[in-house]
């Protein structure tokens, strides 16, 4: 029975290349669905907040149109009725009214009677002496300002209708003046929100009912979306960012703000389906990039196994000869198989521990730029992101080299990345430990100083340059720098607007004769 079992038996070289293979494999399986868990998750929080913020500050432009708008019908009204009996003046200023606001593409009078008086441009009112659609007439009824939900119009037009009620000097109700917002056509909607497209985001806007009002897609204007559960919670007054399912079944990151002038809802939303092809793109990166050296240390590894199991297979070979009769001059030395383990143990160590350093290898030059060795533009981009999100003060710096193409055109584009290194040398010299001096691109250069007024900041940058302009580069001759300076939350309150004050700043410095230093001074509203 024993001579007829066959029992295979796995070589120790394969079981050594199995077991590293497994190891690699699997640890860097696990670091990958960790990563792409961790991007996901990084993109869909940005994007939501993000979106958030744009229907947000959308909603700051709506409510700023729409009260421009009702006042400049209010105003209208109040000029009507100081005109009632001169119609050619009350046409000539409607006229002008629609010319210079481009706030509607018609403006309209209608007597009590429902009678329309006037009209703007004049050739829409020319077969049409009353009115009969019945928003219109509502707002008759109202003698009210009103905004209407959208209404097909005899002139088969999809329209809104914004009434001003016009009331002679005695208080008497003479009608009201009405502008028209066409929502098919080129109009005021369309300025606002038609710009915006990011990423294959978009945004929309609908009414108090849910009414679409604006959609890239102008065949769904006009259509119902109450079902939606965002535009719902915008009908009840809410704001917010949550992932949405929307009334075609499609998936979307979106952020969500009403607007208080009328009542409408804005929503930027982006496709899931951007998010996840964003994710796999960088999956996808990181395994061609770990690929050829996960090759490498497979063929490394093969080597080292072979070297580690030929004292076994020699020994295994030696006793097949003894078995089989054959007589054997030189006998192997024994090898204790413990030791060929912890030998092996190290060599795992070991290749992890070149992937762990490869890895913070990759993050580290992720992080610097290598020719000054300062921190480089995506760190800066980090810390002002967090600082901003907890609310610190700080100040930054942004300076730029004066002429420096001349530098690279006079003395060469290696002696410029010298002049590079000089400056970022001089600018760690001066500035504090816990300030972030950063290469932001070419020859310019930022510093972000945390926990300091602007005026502190201002002496720091006035030193810097003043060391600068007395002592010789290696050009053999000073070098000078414009700088430019802002504050937060002194002059904003986001990552991205107080670097564009810096950057203000230091173009009115350039403007202003170069080499020196600007503090920003925030406009006057």
């Amino acid at each position: 029975m024993r001579g007829s079992l066959k029992i295979r038996r796995l070589r120790l070289v394969y079981l050594i290349i199995g077991l590293v293979f497994l190891s690699i494999s699997g640890t860097s399986t696990i670091q990958i669905i960790a990563a792409y868990k961790a991007e996901q998750a990084s993109l869909y929080e940005t994007t939501l907040a993000l979106n958030y913020e744009s229907a947000q500050k959308m909603s700051v432009t709506m409510n700023t149109l729409f009260s421009s708008m009702k006042r400049s019908l209010r105003v209208m009204s109040e000029r009507i009725a100081k005109q009632s009996n001169a119609n050619a003046s009350l046409q000539r200023d409607l006229d002008l009214f629609t010319e210079s606001t481009n706030y509607f593409n018609s403006v309209f009078i209608i007597n009590k009677d429902s009678t329309i008086m006037n009209v703007s441009p004049m050739a829409i009112g020319a077969t049409i002496p009353k009115l009969i659609s019945q928003p219109a007439l509502r707002a008759l009824e109202l003698r009210q300002p009103s905004i209407s939900a959208p209404f097909i119009t005899a002139t088969n037009r999809l329209i809104i209708l914004m009434t001003q009620p016009i009331y002679d000097t005695s208080g008497e109700y003479m009608g009201y003046i009405g502008g028209t917002i066409y929502l098919r056509e080129d109009n005021i909607l369309n300025s606002i929100f038609g710009s915006y497209t990011a990423s294959k985001s978009y945004a929309y806007v609908v009414d108090g009912e849910g009414n679409l009002l604006y959609h890239p897609d102008k065949t769904r204007l006009g259509e119902n979306v109450a079902k939606n559960k965002i535009v719902g919670k915008l009908t009840n007054g809410f704001d917010g960012q949550e992932e949405v399912v929307n009334t075609h079944g499609n998936s979307f990151l979106a952020g969500y703000a009403d607007s208080d002038e009328n009542g409408w809802g804005i929503v930027v939303q982006t496709p899931i389906e951007v998010i996840n092809a964003e994710s796999n793109k960088m999956i996808k990166n990181v395994v061609l990039t770990s690929l050829p050296l996960f090759l490498v240390i497979l063929l490394v590894t093969l080597w080292l196994g072979k070297m580690l199991a030929a004292p076994f297979s020699s020994l295994a070979e030696t006793a097949q000869k003894l078995v089989s009769g054959s007589r054997v001059a030189d006998l192997p030395k024994a090898v204790h198989w413990n030791y060929e383990a912890y030998h092996l143990n190290e060599t795992i160590l070991l290749t992890m521990d070149t992937l762990q350093q490869r890895v913070d290898n990759y993050s580290i030059e992720a992080q610097t730029d290598p020719l000054t060795g300062l921190a480089n533009r995506r760190t800066m981009d980090v810390c002002l992101a967090n600082w901003t999100v907890e609310n610190h003060s700080f100040s930054v710096i942004a300076m730029d080299i004066d002429h420096f193409k001349a530098v690279n055109d006079t003395y060469g584009h290696q002696l410029g990345d010298e002049v590079l290194k000089y400056l970022a040398a001089v600018v760690l010299s001066v500035m504090r430990k816990e300030d972030y001096c950063c290469r932001f691109g070419g020859e310019e250069f930022v510093v972000l100083m945390p926990d300091i007024s602007i005026e502190l900041a201002y002496k720091t940058a006035e030193t810097l340059r003043k060391k600068l302009e007395t002592h010789n580069s290696p050009t053999g001759k000073p070098i000078t720098v414009s700088i430019g300076i802002a504050s937060h939350p002194n002059h904003s309150s986001t990552d991205q607007t107080v670097m564009q004050c810096a950057d203000q700043a230091l173009y009115t410095a350039k403007r202003n004769g170069r080499n020196q230093t600007i503090a920003y001074m925030a406009k006057a509203v």
